[in-house]
């Protein structure tokens, strides 16, 4: 094998990206067809085949049987992740389904560079959880374990803001000071760092880096705040009903099957013959009663990610308009959801509010202001959102902006390491 091969993978909570460093230069590995990005979905088809990304979410949600999984960088760190889940009839742990989808990865960058590769450089966010030390380095640990699992016999990792910076650091004339704003599916993630021509040809990039910070909030989360907010009313989150013995007596409708439904990693929980059993119960003295029928319905159809990713697509519409009106028709029903702008806005405002102390934090620890700040890299998918954008520009009025390839910078920055690293 050429010693001078390295991977470089950004594996997202919503999608994931790859490079391979080769012949004294970087370039991205096209996942599916001629798309550089996949999303971090798995599908087992009933039977048959495993398909991943968008062909395996389009599969699952025209129809096929099977089942899907979204969401898996979530679980590192949670109980979840050495738990066994049931499918095509067998005990599977969650472990293994990270190790398919990791595979599908390495086999993609292998065919584009003509051979094996065995170093490879892992992305990771500053914190896998917050103020959870322990489950931090499991999280790291799990992700070490699966590379090695699958062929990996070198496997360093990289702050996946820091990457962000090393990538975009290729389009800067002179030396900046610079903030990196990597808002992802699970994270947001910042780092500020000194980038100029100059630099990237050192080793030892140490001393440039001033400060990371991090928090678990990312799009995901800004999805399920929606979800529970505009979707899940029309299934009936909100509502009452009778007790079993004394129906003058009302009940909230409980919440967890709504929480489920509205967060990737958990829908498949929401649809269980038990979670069923429990929604039809809980039918037979509910004050709107046809809601709980569409919950019914959607729990017998496994329609949960369909749903979910309704509230995910309003969420995406409204980076580019101020309302949305999302019809339901295509799922088996007869309504439709109208969302705004505010309405999101007030969903994830406590949210944005906690992404922008984590920032201003990396700042204090860096030991600089805003107005030091001459270059903010905006990275990452949850950094299309007007409202993140108009908290970043009114931040640093007077930096520049830099929005540059947003969903691949991290994985082109993290093969730009590789040869140092490695070295």
């Amino acid at each position: 094998m050429c010693a001078q091969t390295y991977c470089g993978i950004d594996f997202g909570t919503s999608n994931s990206t790859c490079a391979i460093y080769q012949a004294g230069g970087a370039r991205l590995v096209p996942l599916e067809g001629e798309k550089f990005d996949m999303p971090s979905a798995v599908f087992y088809e009933d039977g048959g085949d495993v398909l991943f990304g968008r062909e395996g979410i389009s599969a699952y949600i025209d129809g096929e049987d099977g089942r899907l999984m979204r969401g898996l960088k979530s679980m590192l760190g949670t109980a979840l992740m050495n738990e066994r889940t049931v499918i095509n009839g067998r005990a599977t742990y969650f472990k293994d389904i990270l190790r398919a989808y990791l595979s599908h990865i390495k086999k993609r960058a292998e065919q584009a560079a003509g051979e094996k590769i065995e170093k490879v450089v892992m992305g990771r966010p500053v914190h896998f959880h917050d103020d959870a030390p322990d489950a931090d380095m499991e999280s790291e640990d799990v992700l070490r374990e699966v590379a090695g699992y699958i062929g990996f016999k070198d496997v360093v990792f990289q702050y996946e803001p820091i990457a962000a910076a090393f990538s975009h650091e290729r389009l800067i004339q002179n030396e900046k000071l610079s903030l990196v704003v990597d808002l992802g599916g699970g994270t947001s993630d910042f780092t500020v760092i000194r980038l100029s021509p100059s630099r990237q040809a050192q080793d030892d990039r140490l001393n440039d880096i001033l400060a990371t910070s991090g928090v678990r909030i990312g799009g995901t989360n800004f999805d399920k705040r929606l979800s529970m907010q505009s979707f899940m009313p029309y299934l009936g989150f909100g509502s009452q009903y009778g007790t079993t013995f004394d129906q003058s007596k009302l009940l909230d409708m409980p919440t967890s099957v709504y929480q489920d439904l509205s967060d990737w990693p958990r829908v498949h929980f929401a649809q269980t013959q038990k979670a069923l059993n429990e929604t039809q119960q809980i039918r037979r003295t509910s004050l709107a009663a046809d809601k709980l029928d569409r919950l019914i319905h959607l729990q017998k159809n496994k329609l949960g990610h369909a749903y979910l990713q309704q509230a995910e697509q309003a969420k995406i519409a409204l980076s580019e308009c101020d309302a949305v009106d999302m019809k339901m028709a295509g799922l088996g029903y007869n309504f439709h959801v109208p969302v705004n702008v505010n309405e999101l806005h007030a969903a994830i405002n406590d949210q944005i509010d906690k992404i922008r102390m984590t920032m201003l934090q990396c700042l204090s620890d860096a030991g600089v202001t805003a107005h030091d700040i001459e270059l903010v890299v905006l990275t990452g998918g949850s950094s299309e959102l007007p409202v993140v954008n108009d908290m970043v520009r009114k931040a640093f009025p007077a930096a520049d902006l830099s929005v540059n390839d947003k969903f691949c910078s991290v994985g082109l920055g993290l093969a730009y390491t590789a040869p140092q690293v490695f070295r």
